[in-house]
């Protein structure tokens, strides 16, 4: 619940909220009519209230009325105003007691989501369904009955999930205000903790533009920045899509250097590699960066990975495996790339009987994932510093080089890489920046690829649960209901006050890798 402590309540406090609910989603008729009529009763009372000269009341009646018509008429129009309202509403909830909204006569301060004292819980924000198939909010919470309607409902041939195609998207690129608008990018409220707190994402795609754009969407604030990652070897109008979106927003930018990424090698890797030099050289100011294929999704708000982050304190959260889990074979010998076909385009990764020369500063290679949570020192000393480069050369005739180089790094002290504060075991060390389920180990109630789920509608309520930053993986073409219902999920918590409980942050405090230094 949100408060506008203020105890002059004056007609323009009232119209300021009024203004405000005119941005909120406007699928309820009947309920932008019984709430306008609410503001104009309350306005009008404070009127009747103020000594004022007979010209300037009904001045102010006019405005009043003015704000009603144009409230009725919102409710009615097929335009969705929900993206303003979105991103409004999600900055709502980040601001300070310091935070002021001022006009001629009041300032307005908003603390932390108590509407009550003004009788607007009925009218204020409040869990909102984006989809309207199935009850996702009854299949977060597990219900059975309503999981199988979804699976059956999407096996059914004449079941239509109509999605944004990429030349839509390079079509309603051409005009950023309506792209900004419809896609929810648009009427951020400055956020201190946001802003003073950024942190940088690199987004790897080779299709399905609209998947990679609503993770974006998912994370978006103005402050953070975002390198987006096409492969070399995409579709033209996947590349036009993306860069059409990134010219949109201006803390959004293509990197510089594509790869054309082929399984396994070193160009996966390298990928990253280029966002974070990238991210290095146009920003300053973000804390942490994050690097995403665009099949992940967050199961925790911009808010909430910024307190974790905070926890963290510079420590980084990278996976690390030891012993036989390491897969000698993949970095003993050494592998090479080889056509299949004259025509293939992109080439193989294959093994040679040749062994490879021994890592350099006397290293131990250590496997992980190619995802992580990585401090801006260790982004810096990976971009810059010689034993990085070194040992980043080494790894270049190495199978999935981006499942050891990062774990390598963080868990050779003798490299005085920043951010590792851990001590232990690297197989003991919790993992969290992302969730995967891996057959044999995790269950999953959608389906296995290459050993890793695909989750679906069932997979939720389990997922919601996590204390990890991130799952992977959906597909868009996969139960689509699945993507959308987290989807609806995670907006609802990020911008519904009334859905918002106090962040426990107990378990991450006594996590043993972060930096037990005070910031």
């Amino acid at each position: 619940m949100t408060t506008y402590d203020t105890e002059s309540k004056t007609l323009d406090t009232w119209l300021f909220i009024s203004l405000f609910e005119l941005l909120s989603d406007c699928d309820n008729c009947e309920e932008h009519i019984e709430f306008s009529g609410f503001i104009l009763q309350r306005s009008l009372k404070n009127l009747v209230d103020v000594n004022m000269p007979r010209r300037k009341c009904r001045k102010r009646i006019i405005v009043v009325c003015f704000v009603v018509i144009v409230l009725v008429f919102m409710s009615g129009q097929a335009l969705n105003s929900t993206a303003i309202y979105e991103n409004l509403a999600r900055n709502l909830k980040d601001f300070s007691e310091l935070t002021q909204l001022r006009n001629d006569s009041v300032v307005v301060r908003i603390s932390e989501f108590k509407i009550r004292k003004f009788g607007l819980e009925h009218f204020f924000p409040r869990k909102r369904r984006r989809v309207f198939d199935v009850d996702c909010a009854a299949i977060i919470n597990g219900n059975k009955l309503e999981i199988d309607r979804a699976n059956e409902l999407m096996k059914n041939e004449t079941f239509s999930h109509k999605g944004i195609s990429d030349t839509d998207y390079i079509n309603l690129t051409k005009n950023c205000d309506t792209f900004k608008l419809t896609r929810g990018f648009h009427g951020f409220i400055q956020n201190k903790e946001e802003q003073e707190f950024p942190i940088a994402f690199s987004i790897l795609l080779y299709k399905e533009v609209e998947q990679a754009e609503r993770l974006l969407r998912a994370l978006y604030t103005p402050w953070n920045f975002f390198c987006l990652h096409v492969d070399g070897d995409a579709a033209p109008e996947v590349h036009e899509a993306v860069q059409g979106i990134a010219d949109c927003l201006d803390n959004v930018f293509v990197v510089s250097k594509k790869e054309f990424i082929v399984y396994a090698g070193f160009s996966r890797l390298q990928a990253d590699i280029n966002c974070m030099e990238n991210l290095v050289e146009r920003g300053n100011s973000w804390k942490y960066f994050i690097n995403l294929p665009s099949q992940q999704f967050p199961i925790k708000t911009n808010a909430e990975l910024i307190e974790i982050l905070k926890i963290y304190n510079g420590a980084n959260d990278i996976e690390g495996l030891t012993g036989n889990r390491r897969l000698e074979n993949r970095f003993k010998f050494r592998y090479v790339y080889k056509r299949k076909e004259q025509t293939d385009m992109k080439p193989t990764l294959y093994k040679s009987n040749h062994l490879r020369i021994d890592p350099p500063f006397n290293i131990t290679v250590v496997k992980g994932s190619a995802y992580g949570v990585f401090s801006r020192k260790f982004v810096e000393f990976v971009v810059k510093s010689k034993p990085a480069r070194e040992i980043l050369d080494w790894f270049r005739d190495v199978y999935s080089p981006d499942e050891y180089y990062w774990a390598t790094m963080q868990y050779n002290p003798q490299i005085g890489t920043p951010g590792s504060f851990y001590n232990g075991k690297p197989d003991d060390k919790p993992w969290l920046a992302v969730y995967a389920a891996w057959g044999g180990a995790n269950p999953c109630k959608g389906k296995f690829v290459r050993g890793v789920c695909i989750f679906g509608v069932g997979d939720l309520q389990e997922l919601v649960s996590k204390r990890h930053l991130f799952v992977n993986k959906f597909y868009l073409d996969y139960q689509p209901l699945g993507l959308d219902c987290i989807e609806e999920w995670h907006l609802n918590r990020t911008t519904d006050p009334s859905n918002l409980l106090a962040f426990n942050d107990t378990f991450y405090q006594q996590l043993p890798f972060i930096n037990p230094k005070a910031a």
